[in-house]
């Protein structure tokens, strides 16, 4: 593309360790990347100048509102779209105007959501998902299905012309929880690596943490007195109505924790990485593969129908083992829910009040790695606590205040009926 006779680059091609080229595309602000699908890099520029112009038709389309945009101030004003986050809604947004500015292009006679058919949505989905994955066209079908449905009102039950298209399959390929033996090759690399790099792995492993929520974690979340970790996780901060998160310290994280002195434990806890990772988040990337390939861990496969290495092992997998560990170890899964901070099991933690014990028993059955990366502690068995130990406190209070206890063990479900009215017995016979 020739501007005001100089040439702008508009794209570069960047080769992987595969050997396979890969295009890279700057357009509005945004850069595209894309396989060329070769190891030659004559066809590279050739796809790359192919890739450039089709990004290009498509963006001027994109830019193009269409008029179907005007439908948008009508959905935004609705109750579904009030209970959405922002970022959800916006998300929405820009489906609806990419819809809106190709029906402008394809069909500009219609100008409401009533005019649209369902074999103009079926032309748009084979357009939209010819270069997407599987999860961002069943995404797009969500959103639009979404939009409609509150467009058409009454009508969308039975003319939603986004019920006809048919999800993709989608073969997206999760990352693998890490065994015992290769966390404790990380450990022992990221130790050779130095700096802040063995404390960063130590947090990931014995708190099950995101590479976030590792890199930002502050001193004020860190309580090394009461020996836990209190903070609302960076991904849950919006929808969970930020649900703090509470991560008892294994021993192992608490000896690497209390060797920074009292006096500097201000701001960061990890400073240098958390700079980086605000401003340079790829010399994150960077570090941590350089410390997996020490280790040995093989971090991409090659899936059989794909043309590129698929992501197998990476800082994630970390957090697998964390649960990978606590469950096989016989940790209940509402316990590591709780640890953890998911949110899909939104019924079992409303009843579930998991109390400070349970957390600690969970995490302590995580095993403990020395600095050369041997294993020094297998970690404890997880047991559930016997009756006498779920009702030692109320030993220890009133009559009145055993009474209550005794009732909000019952409501918690941490006794059975049998053995509340044999403890409401017990503790009514002492007065």
């Amino acid at each position: 593309m020739i501007i005001s006779g100089k040439r702008r680059r508009t794209g570069s091609l960047q080769c992987e360790r595969s050997g396979v080229w890969t295009m890279r595309v700057m357009l509005g602000g945004k850069v595209y990347s894309r396989t060329a699908g070769t190891k030659d890099r004559e066809k590279a520029k050739i796809g790359l100048s192919k890739f450039v112009s089709a990004l290009e038709c498509e963006h001027a389309r994109a830019s193009a509102p269409g008029a179907l945009l005007k439908e948008w101030p009508r959905y935004e004003s609705s109750a579904e779209a009030a209970r959405l986050s922002p970022g959800l809604r916006m998300n929405r947004y820009r489906a609806w105007r990419y819809f809106s500015a190709w029906m402008g292009g394809a069909h500009p006679g219609v100008v409401c959501a009533a005019g649209v058919t369902r074999r103009m949505v079926g032309e748009y989905m084979d357009f939209f998902g010819e270069r997407r994955s599987a999860m961002t066209f069943n995404l797009c079908i969500c959103h639009l299905r979404g939009i409609f449905r509150v467009l058409l009102g009454k009508k969308a039950d039975a003319s939603n012309p986004l019920d006809s298209v048919a999800p993709k399959f989608s073969d997206s390929r999760p990352r693998r929880e890490l065994s015992a033996d290769e966390v404790r090759r990380i450990v022992l690399a990221a130790d050779c690596a130095g700096g802040e790099w063995p404390r960063l792995i130590a947090i990931a492993v014995y708190t099950g943490l995101r590479l976030g929520d590792c890199c930002r974690l502050k001193w004020e979340s860190v309580n090394l007195a009461q020996g836990v970790i209190q903070l609302v996780p960076h991904k849950t901060r919006r929808y969970a109505s930020g649900r703090v998160v509470t991560i008892p310290i294994h021993e192992q994280l608490m000896a690497s924790l209390a060797a920074t002195p009292a006096a500097d434990r201000l701001g960061y806890v990890l400073p240098g990485i958390a700079v980086e990772y605000e401003t340079a988040r790829w010399r994150i990337t960077k570090g941590l593969d350089r410390i997996f390939d020490g280790a040995g861990i093989v971090k991409s496969v090659m899936y059989e129908g794909r043309r590129r290495l698929t992501p197998s092992a990476t800082f994630h997998s970390l957090r697998h083992s964390f649960v990978s560990f606590a469950a096989n170890a016989g940790v209940p899964l509402v316990i590591v829910q709780a640890i953890v901070g998911h949110t899909s099991t939104a019924m079992t933690r409303h009843y579930y009040h998991p109390d400070e014990s349970a957390l600690r028993r969970a995490v302590n059955a995580i095993p403990s790695f020395g600095a050369d990366g041997a294993i020094i502690k297998k970690g404890m068995a997880y047991a559930e606590p016997s009756f006498e130990q779920r009702t030692g406190a109320l030993r220890r209070a009133s009559v009145a205040q055993r009474l209550v206890r005794a009732e909000r063990l019952l409501k918690d479900g941490l006794i059975s009926e049998e053995e509340h009215s044999a403890l409401r017995a017990r503790i009514l016979a002492q007065v």
